[in-house]
């Protein structure tokens, strides 16, 4: 009697863990649908929606269905999607796969080069080059993950098996086009310029951005789960769930008769105690942030401070994989309106610096800097990047080139030509 009782306990508490840990590790969507799912079952479980205040972006007939939604609604959400079953094998795959999800940005490539990330997760440049290649090769559209431009022109031609010798000449070069022509690439290429203009025309027909066609995330249109109020000098979190969940009580007497109920009652219980710690987690995780991050809710994203996740999970003792499902989907509310949680998650851009500044910050002030400059003398990418290491921002001319593109400026010689 002692060894059944005793088993009887362990069960339990196995299935209590596996709730708490199940639920901490599912994004904001994967969790409304685990429990909608759950309460159609278990009539002792009552799950009621939080009300939407689609008044704010229209009609409520333009708002979309508020059910469970499979198809996935943002870039991060489809990765993961994709990349599941590489993350479920934990372990060092998983830090690896976890770590280069976080190196991506809204265009679908990776935000630094392989040997930083190696560092930053402590694995060998080898290793992180053959886990890039296998997500590569794992995840669609083509193209994502990729290092730049070329890289991603590279891989959607690979996937549609039309890169050849001729095709990989021109995505070397590539680069003489910000200062040249077809012409002047042909010339580096080693090719005729009949040849060049057929490869271009090629690849202009590719997506070099294939993350932007996730930026239309449907979540947005909801109400956000965190909101930011002014408390004093700092911030102050107000929680909003997803689902306000209550647990029926069991009629009396009716356990004995009724064995299923008593466990319906256990599961609806245990859920509800999963629910309670994943939102600690998510008041651990969002306060962290919020400290760091307070002067983007009074200044802008110009103000945003280099943040990862990997710090996150540092200070608070979460694991980088949960801190990256707890915001997956989530979203915040403050001054400057709705963001995504992993907007906040700024990277660094200084490539030497140790304290360097965030992405959001350089992009602000190279804004201006394309805004202010004479459109008869146009600065170029370099004169950018040193001006930009006058005021203590270290940034290659490379990393200039590319945000200058993501802020939609053309090359100075492009820029020249308009004067």
């Amino acid at each position: 009697m002692r060894v059944s009782t005793r088993t009887r306990v362990g069960q339990a508490q196995v299935f209590r863990m596996a709730h708490v840990v199940n639920v901490i590790r599912m994004s904001q969507e994967e969790l409304d649908t685990h429990l909608l799912r759950i309460a159609e079952n278990n009539p002792f479980l009552v799950v009621r929606r939080r009300r939407h205040a689609w008044n704010r972006t229209g009609a409520a007939q333009d708002a979309p269905e508020s059910g469970p939604v499979d198809a996935p609604n943002s870039l991060y959400d489809h990765v993961l999607r994709e990349l599941s079953g590489l993350i479920a094998q934990g372990g060092a795959m998983e830090r690896l796969i976890v770590g280069l999800v976080e190196e991506l940005e809204p265009t679908g490539w990776i935000s630094r080069p392989v040997p930083e990330i190696a560092a930053a997760l402590g694995f060998g440049c080898e290793v992180v080059e053959s886990a890039l290649r296998l997500v590569q090769r794992r995840v669609s559209p083509a193209g994502l993950f990729a290092r730049d431009l070329a890289d991603c022109l590279r891989l959607q031609l690979e996937d549609q098996d039309l890169l050849d010798q001729e095709m990989e000449r021109v995505l070397v070069h590539l680069a003489v086009l910000e200062t040249g022509d077809a012409d002047a690439l042909a010339k580096a290429a080693a090719l005729d310029p009949a040849t060049v203009s057929e490869h271009l025309a090629r690849l202009r027909r590719l997506d070099p951005k294939p993350g932007s066609r996730f930026t239309n995330d449907p979540t947005l249109l909801r109400d956000p789960d965190v909101r930011v109020e002014p408390d004093g000098d700092g911030w102050m979190p107000v929680f909003k769930p997803g689902f306000e969940t209550t647990v029926d009580v069991l009629p009396k007497g009716s356990g004995e008769r009724y064995p299923e109920l008593r466990q319906a009652v256990g599961e609806a219980r245990a859920l509800k105690q999963a629910l309670e710690l994943r939102q600690n987690a998510l008041k651990h995780i969002v306060r962290v942030m919020i400290e760091v991050q307070g002067d983007f809710f009074r200044n802008g994203p110009a103000a945003l401070k280099p943040l990862t996740q990997a710090t996150i999970a540092e200070r608070t003792g979460f694991h980088l994989s949960t801190v990256s499902r707890v915001l997956n989907g989530l979203l915040i509310e403050g001054p400057n309106g709705i963001v995504p949680a992993r907007m906040l998650c700024a990277r660094r851009s200084s490539r030497c610096a140790q304290r360097g500044v965030s992405k959001p910050t350089v992009l602000a002030r190279l804004r201006e800097l394309l805004l202010a400059e004479s459109p008869s003398s146009p600065l170029s990418d370099q004169c950018l990047s040193d001006r930009l290491g006058a005021e203590g921002v270290t940034v290659s001319r490379r990393v200039v080139a590319n945000y200058r593109q993501e802020l939609g400026f053309a090359p100075v010689a492009q820029r020249r030509l308009r004067a």
